[in-house]
């Protein structure tokens, strides 16, 4: 038994930041999506937990923990309904110990501006591409955690980039219009 936690423990220090990071962007904009990629993160790891660690490899580890995370985020943005964010937005502001509010304010104007543009792309190329950017897996890798063959992976890649370049474009030149 200490084995198996120690291998769990092993695993989760690999793992954890890496999905918490992949989470957060794949859940995007979502209303309560700040606290729910850690709690979505940390039932993976329950599961994980719970199903035994002992049988799986440090790499297959990742592979399911994502799968599981992925499929877990799906249900939760599928309950939920469109909210304000003002709650949040509000709680920032106050939380906020920023020394210059503008540079600020265009910080969290372009980060708001990449998130919309990544929740505007399908669900499957929005993964794939998080996948590959955030969490630096190779096509194989990422074939393995969304379950498609690897050149599905390399064209939701190459469709997804193509999409935000093109809606950045367009976003850049509509501000510039003003």
């Amino acid at each position: 038994m200490a084995r198996d936690n120690e291998d769990f423990t092993i695993i989760f220090n690999e793992v954890y930041p890496g999905l918490c990071r992949f989470l957060e962007c794949f859940m995007g904009g979502q209303e309560g999506a700040l606290a729910a990629h850690e709690d979505i993160a940390q039932e993976s790891f329950m599961r994980f937990y719970r199903s035994g660690p002992a049988g799986l490899q440090s790499r297959e580890a990742r592979f399911w923990l994502y799968r599981v995370a992925r499929n877990l985020a799906l249900n939760e943005m599928s309950r939920r309904h469109v909210r304000s964010r003002l709650w949040s937005k509000v709680a920032e502001i106050f939380n906020r110990d920023g020394t210059n509010p503008a540079e600020e304010f265009e910080q969290e104007e372009r980060k708001k501006m990449v998130l919309d543009l990544l929740q505007s792309l399908p669900e499957y190329q929005r993964a794939a591409l998080l996948l590959r950017e955030q969490s630096e897996m190779s096509y194989r890798e990422i074939a393995r955690v969304l379950d498609v063959s690897e050149s599905k992976v390399k064209v939701d890649i190459f469709r997804a980039r193509s999409a935000l370049r093109s809606k950045w474009k367009e976003v850049e030149s509509a501000v510039g219009n003003y």
